[in-house]
Parts: C-alpha cells; structure tokens; sequence
C-alpha cells in the first residue's frame, strides 16, 4: 500500500450556492442523521435547505384514515424538524415542502434546480433482514443531480456537525472517477477538509497508471492549497476499499455508472453495493454539468414556512 501526501496551506472560503439543498424526510426518528447532515451541509456552504416530506396519495389511502389527518400530521412533521435544525444553525434559509404522493416522484421532479439531494439510506427489516424500499438507489439511479445517501447510525459533532474525517473518493482511472475525483475535490475544499483518494489496483491497474498523474496534476492546479492523500490499495477490492477508508469519513464520493453497470441506466455494481450499507454520507455524482457560479435556475415549485 502506498500513500502520496503532497504539501498544503490553507483553504479557501466555501462556495456560495443560490438553490436550496433538498432532503428528504421519511420518518422524523429514522431520517434524522439525514437532515442533520444535510443542515450542517448547506450551513457550511451558506446554501439554504428545503426540507421535504410525502404523504400518501388519497386514492391510496387505508379505510378509515381521513387524508386530512395525514396532511396535518406531515405538516407538524416537516416544520418542527426544519425548525429544530434552524434554531441549531443559526442564519441557515430552511424551507419545508408537502408532497402528495411518491417520494421517489417529488424528488426527482425538483431535481433539476437542486444543488445536491440527501436522503436516508434504505432500511432493512430487523426481522427479515429484507430492505423497505428502494427510495435511495431509486434517486440515485436517476436524479438529474449529485444524491448524498446518509446511513442511519452516522454520529455529529455537538459544537459543528462535522465529525472531522475529510472527504474519500475512489478513482479507478475512468472518465467517470476523474470526474468524482474533482467533485470530491471541490467539496473537500469548500467545507475546509483534507481529500483522500483511494485507489484498489483490482479495479485496472494498468489503466490506472497512466491516469493517476495527469488527474492528481488536475487536482492541484485548480486546489494548489488543499491536502491531497492518495491512497494505492493492493489488499481490498474497490468496495472493501472504499467502505474501509470512508468509515469514519465525513464524506465518500463516488461515480454513478462503473464498470459493473450494464448500460448508462443502470449504477455500477461498486455503487450499487456502496449505496446498500453505506460507510459514511455517500455523494452519488451524475454527469449533469455544474450550474454556472452566478447562475440563478428557475424554481421548481413553491416552498411552504419559509424561514
């Protein structure tokens, strides 16, 4: 195993971002590491947050419960959450917003303007062992935009959110990782972190050295100042790679379609497993290009309470 740690200083301010982060609330207990990393997330950026919620369509509805009953319920949901997390990060923009219908449906319809989406990642049943669901692979597979899964156990620092870990993305040499090597980049120094590249030669090692130069050559031209590790693993295939260094990690970044995906439709098969039990918030990157810096996309729907 072999680790390359070039020089650093000093970072740079964060990025400022016009549209609101989006993330998704299923169940207040159970998705509460989401939004809570989703919250320290756009306070860091000075981005705001919608926080979002679906209730079951009315034709959908069991015999007996009036809708109204449920639209209430979400409402009293969604806003005490968006303002749990608000009275937390002081001066964090946080709007709620009521979906009737699929989660899955009203995030990717608000996809196209949102920075990032973050949702929990999907939960087994503790008896079957079976998943609930497949909420997170779903969005992930086809937003229009990068998709952070956050595992139901991730832990928060009181005093910042952040656990300190830096940011992991792995890098086989593809178009596809050098693209998440550079998103990963960008988020490592925006929130102030180190970046730890992994590379596990079982992926394609001949492939990846021809490419691990010119991209860490990429790296430091447009980050002269953030701390670059680079990390060659000969011991692990890239899942057990990726899910060793990103445990502990306050972010792992990873490319959507990989090698193991049978067409552009579909997530690699590194991905896919990645996304079941994710080691730490888990960046799904896409390829829609990045919104220009002053870029103002139009909104895609009116938020409720806004703050």
């Amino acid at each position: 195993m072999t680790t390359v740690l070039p020089e650093a200083t000093a970072t740079k301010p964060p990025v400022q971002r016009s549209e609101p982060m989006l993330v998704a609330m299923r169940d207040s207990a159970a998705d509460r590491p989401a939004v809570e990393w989703a919250a320290a997330r756009a306070a860091a950026l000075d981005a705001p947050l919608t926080v979002l919620h679906a209730i079951t369509d009315p034709s959908l509805m069991p015999p007996g419960r009036l809708y109204g009953d449920e639209v209430i319920a979400g409402r009293v949901m969604v806003s005490r959450e968006a303002s749990r997390v608000a009275h937390r990060y002081p001066g964090l923009r946080v709007s709620t917003y009521l979906h009737c219908g699929d989660v899955v449906e009203a995030l990717l319809g608000l996809s196209a303007a949102a920075p990032m989406i973050v949702v929990g990642a999907d939960r087994r049943d503790p008896t079957s062992g079976e998943y609930k669901g497949s909420v997170a692979l779903q969005v992930a597979l086809n937003s229009a935009t990068p998709v952070a899964v956050v595992p139901p156990a991730y832990g928060y620092r009181t005093d910042s959110g952040q656990a300190g870990g830096g940011v992991v993305v792995g890098v086989d040499g593809s178009e596809v990782s050098r693209a998440a090597l550079m998103r990963a980049a960008e988020e490592a120094h925006s929130a102030g972190m180190g970046l730890t590249v992994v590379t596990a030669l079982g992926s394609s090692p001949q492939r990846m050295a021809v490419g691990a130069a010119p991209m860490l050559l990429a790296v430091r031209t447009r980050y002269p100042d953030l701390l670059v590790s680079w990390v060659v693993d000969d011991l692990h295939t890239p899942v057990e790679a990726l899910a060793l260094y990103g445990t502990g990690s306050d972010l792992l970044v990873i490319g959507r379609h990989g090698s193991g995906a049978r067409s552009a439709m579909s997530l690699g098969s590194v991905t896919h497993t990645l996304l079941l039990e994710p080691p730490c918030p888990t960046l799904v990157l896409t390829h829609r290009e990045p919104e220009p810096p002053d870029g103002s996309p139009t909104r895609t729907a009116e938020r409720m309470n806004v703050r």
